[in-house]
């Protein structure tokens, strides 16, 4: 069963620890993780039947439901937009951003949507004061700033302490505004889920089994995460599993929260946005029959 994840960001680290620790095996499942940089992407591929979940789109899957399509979201970790605009060292405040170009994973993702939070507390506009350019994932972003090709660049952790390190400044850490947004979602479609509920239900307990040992094992985790982002030095390892397995983990039991769906809603164009309501794009329903089984006191033993 291929698993898909958006980003080489160690917002996936729940996904890739749940992995190599063997959970989702030990659950019955064969899996294998997919690599689909940015959203979007990962969105057709789900839509045409080649992986059955993905790990990390939002905005993306809650766009594709508004036009009519069956994907849902199941469960998340973390509910801040985890992401650093990172810019050229002269490049000290958001002011001197404008008439400058700006990247963005994908065009209508969540790094694009970060910028578009940041932008709106600055009081610029995409287009009059800044050029959005779409760079296709982090590393490319990364390596765009440090050429000069673009003058500033929304990343994720390790991403943006790779800017750091090469001396680029941190013009705002996103996660520090107060939105609510879901940011490293697991989806699938309700199609799916009708049809084989009992799998969506071990891949569950497999990536909560994950999501624990994430929490709980720094050590192992910090070697997961290595592999996956290649990172070597230990004190960007640390920082990372700071990040995502202490200070942006989420709850205890990753449900959807509606009210991170609506910030969503507000912030999308259309007649159907206006009219929608968060509960219609999440099944919460397989996190809590597993809560009421008794599956979360368990976890770890």
């Amino acid at each position: 069963m291929r698993i898909a994840y958006s980003a080489v960001s160690g917002a996936m680290s729940t996904l890739w620890v749940a992995q190599e620790g063997g959970y989702f095996k030990r659950e019955g499942l064969d899996t294998e993780l997919l690599y689909i940089g940015g959203g979007s992407l990962l969105i057709q591929s789900m839509l045409s039947g080649d992986v059955p979940f993905a790990y990390g789109p939002s905005v993306p899957v809650i766009n594709a439901s508004l036009r009519g399509s069956d994907l849902v979201l199941i469960g998340n970790t973390g509910n801040a937009l985890v992401f650093s605009i990172m810019s050229r060292p002269e490049i000290k405040q958001p002011a001197n951003l404008k008439g400058k170009k700006v990247g963005v994973t994908r065009l209508g993702g969540s790094t694009d949507w970060a910028l578009d939070a940041a932008s709106k507390q600055w009081g610029m506009e995409r287009g009059r004061d800044i050029v959005v350019i779409q760079t296709g994932g982090m590393p490319e972003g990364v390596a765009a700033l440090l050429s000069g090709a673009l003058d500033a660049v929304v990343l994720s952790p390790p991403s943006n302490f790779r800017a750091m390190k090469a001396g680029m400044h941190e013009l705002v850490d996103v996660g520090q505004l107060g939105i609510i947004f879901p940011n490293t979602p697991l989806s699938t479609t309700r199609s799916f889920i009708k049809s084989n509920r009992e799998t969506a239900l071990r891949f569950l307990r497999g990536f909560t089994q994950g999501l624990h040992r994430l929490r709980t094992d720094k050590e192992f985790s910090m070697k997961v995460l290595s592999k996956y982002t290649k990172v070597t030095d230990p004190e960007t390892l640390a920082q990372l599993h700071q990040t995502y397995g202490v200070r942006y983990s989420g709850d205890r039991i990753p449900y959807v929260r509606a009210e991170g769906v609506d910030e969503i809603l507000k912030r999308t164009p259309g007649k159907e946005a206006r009219e929608a309501k968060a509960g219609e794009f999440i099944d919460n329903s397989l996190l809590r029959e597993l809560e009421q089984s008794g599956w979360f006191r368990t976890v770890g033993r």
